[in-house]
């Protein structure tokens, strides 16, 4: 889910440079794009009850969020720093998850994780992997830094060397960094606000895939490329939802990924259980092996964020 500075992250492991100016407008030439029967893509909220529809505002209020203007759009650099100096005063949990639809290749691979940010040398993450039992988690704190690894019927932990010196903070708020700035400078169809709860957004809506997305994904054709970008009134980047389907000389597969930043100044992180006070490590006592799903799992719904739908749509569309 490397550094200079440390805080592109591709969601494929592939480090791209951006380039481009800052400050972009709605485009106005939608590309071509080739019709195929869609592929289903596995949804977070199909288990959810219905949640209210947003209320849409028009442009009316963008100029209130850092970054945005109704007459001059998109300030990309603006948009990234206002969401990044919020975050690293606060406390927070953000969530991501890749979901594939179709295809048995390592491209199509699925995981969920979640990391609780107290402050900048707090912090527990929790991954899992395809495997339900294939669970990781690292807790670093006052205590030291451990990870516990959960396979089968094993869980053991071990002290881990935290190599990333950035304050947490301040590095897990970069997640979203590559999509933010490679999404925005691509263009955008739609931005907006809406209204959600009585709390106001502004949207961002794109059917145009970047060119690093596309030369990560070289080996197949990209078709159906969706994304959305919710920015919280403080402008901080709240959610990204992006979908595709990647189309191969053999097979096709979906792909849906998903960040959400959550709990914000509300997070708080205690010393799991499993985490030795005496420099020990191997199973703990307190952990189960009976096959029972881990306690500490990710939540499964990676997907707090505004709005609970997984379709990106226009509200034209």
């Amino acid at each position: 889910m490397i550094r200079r500075p440390n805080w592109i992250l591709v969601a494929v492991g592939a480090l791209v440079v951006l380039a481009g100016c800052s400050a972009l407008g709605p485009s106005t030439d939608a590309p071509a794009t080739e019709t195929i029967t869609p592929v289903p893509v596995p949804s977070a909220v199909d288990s959810e009850a219905a949640t209210p529809a947003e209320t849409p505002t028009a442009r009316a209020g963008l100029d209130a969020f850092p970054g945005v203007s109704a007459r001059r759009g998109i300030d990309v650099e603006r948009v990234l720093s206002a969401h990044v100096v919020y975050l690293s005063t606060r406390s927070y949990t953000v969530e991501w998850a890749r979901w594939t639809a179709g295809g048995t290749e390592s491209v199509a691979d699925r995981f969920r994780r979640r990391v609780e940010v107290a402050d900048d040398e707090t912090y527990l993450r929790r991954d899992r992997g395809v495997g339900a039992r294939n669970v990781a988690s690292t807790y670093v704190g006052p205590e030291g830094a451990y990870r516990r690894v959960l396979d089968e019927n094993t869980a053991v932990v071990t002290p881990v060397t935290v190599r990333d010196t950035d304050p947490a903070r301040e590095r897990f708020a970069h997640l979203v960094a590559f999509e933010v700035s490679s999404f925005l400078r691509s263009g955008y169809d739609d931005l907006d606000v809406v209204e959600r709860d009585g709390r106001r957004y502004a949207r961002v809506f794109t059917t145009r895939p970047p060119p690093q997305l596309v030369q990560i994904y070289d080996a197949y054709a990209l078709r159906n490329f969706s994304a959305t970008l919710w920015i919280a009134p403080e402008g901080y980047v709240q959610a990204v939802h992006y979908e595709f389907d990647l189309v191969g000389a053999e097979r096709s597969f979906g792909v849906e990924w998903r960040y959400a930043y959550t709990d914000i100044g509300e997070t708080t992180v205690d010393r799991p259980p499993w985490v030795p006070t005496d420099g020990a490590t191997g199973t703990p006592a307190n952990v189960s092996t009976s096959g029972a799903p881990p306690t500490d799992a990710p939540t499964p719904d990676p997907s707090r964020v505004p709005p609970s739908t997984v379709t990106n749509v226009t509200d034209a569309a």
